[in-house]
């Protein structure tokens, strides 16, 4: 899938809060999804982060030289070949991978591998491993409109829920609507829960989870056994701690409007309404209602 200017300005604001001596791991060799004009251009809506680190506004023509102008001094890829250039071959779904990779990395970016591992929770243990504590670890995974891109779409709740169990604080949590107007939203809520099917059919028609979480402590046997929402309901325990930050990207006026409870049920009432129209013609002519 490569990186996107979204998932680049993560690793841009979380690079500077990393020691000096770095080393970065892409999961897959990430194509650049934009040139450095335009990431050059993205970055003028942050001005704090290009100030943490001039070296942003250097020139880059693939992964390895944006990774350098972050700051890294290595920079390695992994992937089940070499066929795109990776230097470190091994299969996410072999648990013993880890193993035989010596190196814990300050970073480990997925461009869109995961949802090609089949075995994604020996993936994700895996991913887990090769960050060191104080690392990080950053996603950027299709979460809706990818059907067959690979085996999976990613939840952003399995990434919260995944990560918090193995020790880590979430830094941020976003959906990337992709699109003509590309805009993020921050995942504080669980939409399928609190919006509905038709709100994320019609809000995240075609939406990455972009995710970002730094490791505290190590944990030897990471365990997820119910998703946050069942835990409460189940166990009385209480939802994991909020994300550190949230970079604004797309057009504020759709976040605004999405963040209002009130404009959220204007927008949905039309769709509620042909819902219910079309349930109720089904019903008077006797057509089975579709699940």
């Amino acid at each position: 899938m490569g990186m996107m200017i979204y998932d680049a300005l993560v690793m841009a604001k979380i690079a500077s809060d990393l020691p000096k001596s770095k080393k970065a791991l892409a999961l897959g060799v990430p194509t650049l999804n934009f040139s450095e004009v335009q990431f050059h251009q993205a970055l003028k809506a942050y001005p704090d982060i290009a100030r943490t680190n001039p070296s942003l506004l250097g020139s880059f023509k693939d992964h390895r030289d944006f990774f350098r102008n972050l700051g890294f001094e290595q920079v390695n890829a992994l992937d089940i070949s070499n066929y795109e250039g990776a230097d470190i071959i091994g299969d996410l779904n072999d648990p013993a991978l880890a193993d035989r990779i010596t190196d814990r990395y300050d970073l480990v970016y997925d461009s869109g591998t995961l949802e090609h591992v089949f075995d994604a929770s020996t993936g994700l243990r895996t991913i887990n491993r090769l960050v060191r504590p104080g690392g990080v670890v950053v996603h950027c995974a299709p979460a809706n409109g990818f059907m067959d891109h690979g085996f999976w779409q990613i939840s952003p709740n399995l990434l919260c829920s995944f990560y918090q169990s193995a020790g880590f604080e979430i830094l941020t949590n976003a959906l990337l609507t992709l699109g003509p107007k590309p805009c993020a939203f921050p995942v504080e809520e669980n939409f399928y829960r609190t919006r509905g099917r038709p709100f994320i059919a019609r809000q995240f028609p075609e939406a990455l989870a972009v995710f970002a979480a730094r490791k505290i402590r190590e944990v030897g046997d990471v365990r997820v056994q119910l998703q946050d929402y069942y835990a409460h309901m189940h166990k009385g325990t209480s939802a994991g701690k909020g994300m550190q930050f949230f970079i604004p990207f797309g057009s504020p006026t759709l976040s605004r409007l999405y963040k209002s409870p009130l404009m959220a049920a204007v927008l949905n009432a039309p769709w509620t309404v042909l819902a219910s129209l079309a349930r109720v013609k089904r019903l008077l002519l006797s057509v089975p209602d579709k699940k």
